[in-house]
């Protein structure tokens, strides 16, 4: 078993929006050692396992989202402030939450197997709305206003070909098929 919480603080966002609280929950059960395997032999490990977890995302490209930014330009030989970016106060965490469930397994001590199925849904995803041309320059602006799943199946099947005191060669597979669906447009403002 294994759990874990954290909160994490990101100085891109306004003070009252700084911080996010993600945690996780796993679990695995190792049924080799389990007294009803134990005479089945062409099986070397068979363990199964699920976890559900929290992440947060504040990677935006920009260094703090509640602030407007300007730069200096030059017009008609004069110095003018020209606004390159939208202040977004109310801009915080995009938030995931990740589902995983599978099994790893090893059969006459030279084929793994590990499959594994996951559900991602994202909530929150920062979306950068386009405004009235009437609001002016910049033209848009950034808000949590998105959400999105992914859902799909992993796995990897790996082989000892040769396994000996001085050499062995390894081959190995992986493979992942997955859906994504955007399960929330931006609201109409």
């Amino acid at each position: 078993l294994s759990a874990s919480y954290r909160m994490d603080g990101s100085s891109r966002f306004a003070p009252d929006k700084r911080w996010g609280s993600f945690w996780s929950v796993g679990a695995s059960w190792n049924m080799k050692n389990e007294y009803f395997m134990q005479g089945v032999d062409w099986l070397n490990a068979f363990r199964v396992k699920a976890s559900y977890g929290t992440q947060g995302n504040d990677n935006i490209g920009y260094t703090r989202v509640y602030e407007n930014l300007y730069r200096i330009d030059r017009v008609d030989g004069a110095a003018s402030l020209t606004q390159t970016f939208r202040a977004a106060p109310d801009v915080t965490w995009e938030k995931s939450n990740n589902f995983n469930v599978g099994f790893e397994t090893r059969l006459f001590d030279r084929l793994s197997l590990n499959v594994e199925y996951f559900v991602k849904e994202t909530k929150d995803m920062i979306y950068s709305r386009p405004l009235a041309p009437s609001q002016g320059s910049p033209s848009t602006q950034l808000v949590n206003d998105m959400d999105m799943m992914n859902k799909g199946i992993e796995f990897e099947l790996s082989a000892d070909l040769v396994k000996s005191k001085n050499f062995s060669w390894n081959i190995a597979l992986n493979g992942t098929h997955y859906k994504n669906a955007i399960t929330k447009l931006p609201s109409d403002y």
